[in-house]
Order: C-alpha cells, then structure tokens, then sequence
C-alpha cells in the first residue's frame, strides 16, 4: 500500500483494531478460514470436524481497554480459551436439549456422526455448536436413529423464521443467519419448505450458498434463472460455501433437488451447479486425504452453456476416481483419449470403494488389450 492510501483511507475503530489482532492470532495458529461479522462484533472460524467457533468480541474488548498489561498476550490467551474444544455430554439427557442440525459436504469429518442428505451434503448433528462423534452412540447408550430423531424434533421446535428474514419484492426470500442458528438445515425438515409455498406465491426453490444464508424464490423460470446467478455469485465468493445448487419439494413435500427440464432457462445452470458441488467436495476430499491415489476432478464449459467433468485415469498406477461424465485414458508414451464414464461401467473397469464418501472407483490394474481397444475405439472429442 502507497504513502498516499495510508494517509487518505478511513482510519480503523478501536474495534475494528482489535478483531484484526484476534484474526491475527487465528492466523498464526493456522486458522485460514476466518471472516469478522461487524454486525455482531465476532468472528467466525472453522475449527475442524464440521465445527464453526463463534469469537464474541465485546466482552473481550471491554477487558482489553481496561487491563493495560500485555495486550498482545491477553489476545493469545482470549484466542487460546475460544478454541479450546468444549466437553462433551456425558448423557443423552445431558446432550438432547441442545441437540440441532447442520449440513455440511459430504468429504468432511470423517469423526463426525453423519448421513447423506442431499447430493453431496451430509446432515450432522451438533450439540449446541460442536459435531455429535461417532462415539457418542455407544457412550450414551442410544440409536444412531434416535440422535438424529431428536435433533430434527428440537430443530423444527425453533425453526421460526428470524427477524432478519426479508422478502424482495413479491416472490424472494432472503433470511441470512446472523446469530448462527444453522437454518440452511431447516429445508431438511419434514415439510417446513413447503410451508414457504405460499410466502413466495409459488413452489419453493431454495438455494443454500452459503451455511450463513438462505434465499427462497416462487418457481418461475426466469427468476429461478436470475437467483441460480445470484446464488453462484454468493459461493463463490464466501468463506462458508456449501451449495450452488437448488432444492425445492416433490408431490410427497420430500426436499429434493431442483431438476428442471431441458426447455427451462436455468437448465444448464442447474447442470453446473451440480456439477461444481460434486467437483468441490471431491477436490476438498482429495486436499484433505492428501491420498496420492486421488485423482483430480475437473469441471468445463462448452460454449453453449453446457459442461461437463472429467478425470484422468493414469493406467497401471494406483488411481481412485470421482465419478465424473468422461475419464481420460492415459497410456505411457500415447496421447490421452476420453470416453464416457457409462463406457468404463460397461467394460467392467472400476470398482467401488466403500470406504469414502463422496464415492471413489478405483480402475482395473492391468486392463486387457482388447479392453484397452474397446475403450479407444469409442473414444470421444470433448
């Protein structure tokens, strides 16, 4: 920054000075993910196993103005004590009042007690904001079922729209979550979707972009097409991304993704939407792992709107592949050629691996020559 900015910028509040020294310190201890709320005077971070940590400032900042000691170490220590890990419940009794929901990517956490919700989102239970493990069951002598029984009881229980909530114009609904409630997880409630039907003036559709946001429209195309744009532009740009896509309700009320037909004006934003999410939680997957087995998914434009993913299979090295549209066959000493996924399927190639979610394939070790000329033979140009 030039002598001139320095001079001309607006000068930082005492606030805002300290929230930059506690991001400072998270900073130092490796806590990339960090994002100071001004509204709340906090900051949110992600702390690991699917937890989001809440560091409320305005305590902390009455104690800093009145201890003139060593600030700086009173900042590592209010860090310190922010982060450290609460205990969990002992009981079931002592952990159902606090039990909720929360979405998360289906690559995270892997101590985390989870099932599959949505294409890759995986709902979690928290007691207040820290995950359930999966030692939590036997420890509290109860089903796996009737954690997550009681978490959507509780949940639905509180699931009023905040005050926050506000609609733009007659069939948008915007409700951010400011006090960290986790209402994205509300669409996954038996019918609480559907109940926004008639706030919209139309069938819900609803797009989850962040896990600190909601947006709720009426299903008219050209606005379902107007908010897919919005809700891209939101995630990309997030520190908290969940999905790009959209869900709406089926004629059994169940939360579903939003599928339009090829005719309808968001369809090819519909299809990169699911296409970016299953890319990011395998990219996320393969980060976290740091499996050198994992092979790379890669999502691509066509010039007419429409895209597709890919991954390349090196032949005779250990490779686990994403499911994706086209895997890139790659010989030593040859070019790489592409072909459907259904291909590979049909030739009898991959094998599912259980053990990871979202799902991996690994191929064959040593494909046949005639499988290898099967497969060349309806190769195709991407």
């Amino acid at each position: 920054m030039g002598i001139l900015e320095r001079l001309t910028r607006p000068a930082r509040s005492p606030r805002e000075r300290f929230a930059d020294q506690v991001l400072a310190e998270l900073r130092r201890l490796g806590v990339r993910d960090a994002e100071f709320r001004p509204t709340q005077f906090a900051i949110v971070c992600e702390c690991g196993q699917d937890a989001y940590s809440w560091l409320f400032l305005a305590k902390a900042f009455s104690q800093y103005q009145r201890k003139p000691g060593d600030r700086k170490q009173f900042v590592r220590d209010f860090v310190a004590n922010s982060l450290a890990p609460p205990a969990q419940p002992e009981t079931f009794d002592e952990a159902l009042p606090k039990l909720r929901l929360a979405l998360r990517h289906a690559a995270r956490g892997t101590r985390t007690l989870r099932r599959p919700a949505l294409p890759h989102l995986d709902e979690v239970v928290l007691v207040d904001d820290v995950p359930v493990d999966l030692d939590s069951p036997a420890r509290w002598g109860v089903s796996v079922e009737e954690i997550f029984t009681a978490a959507h009881d509780h949940t639905l229980a509180r699931a009023e729209l905040p005050a926050s909530a506000a609609l733009f114009g007659p069939s948008v609904l915007h409700v951010p979550d400011y006090s960290g409630d986790h209402l994205v997880s509300w669409v996954l409630l038996d019918g609480w979707l559907a109940e926004l039907d008639e706030q919209v003036g139309g069938r819900a559709v609803a797009f989850l972009p962040s896990t600190l946001m909601l947006l709720v429209c009426a299903d008219e195309p050209r606005l379902v097409e107007q908010l897919f744009d919005l809700a891209a532009d939101e995630y990309a740009r997030t520190p908290r991304p969940l999905s790009p896509m959209a869900y709406t309700t089926d004629d059994d009320g169940r939360v579903v993704p939003f599928d339009p037909a090829p005719d309808h004006p968001a369809f090819h934003a519909a299809a990169k939407a699911r296409r970016r999410l299953a890319t990011d939680v395998a990219e996320h997957q393969r980060r976290t792992l740091a499996d050198p087995r994992l092979a790379d998914c890669t999502l691509t434009a066509r010039p007419d709107g429409s895209t597709f993913t890919t991954a390349v299979w090196a032949v005779g090295s250990p490779t686990l592949l994403p499911a994706v549209d086209f895997v890139g066959v790659s010989l030593p000493g040859e070019r790489v050629f592409y072909v459907p996924w259904a291909l590979m399927v049909e030739a009898d190639l991959l094998i599912e691996e259980i053990d990871f979610r979202p799902a991996r394939f690994s191929a064959v070790d040593r494909p046949s020559p005639a499988s290898l000329g099967y497969l060349r033979e309806r190769a195709v140009h991407l």
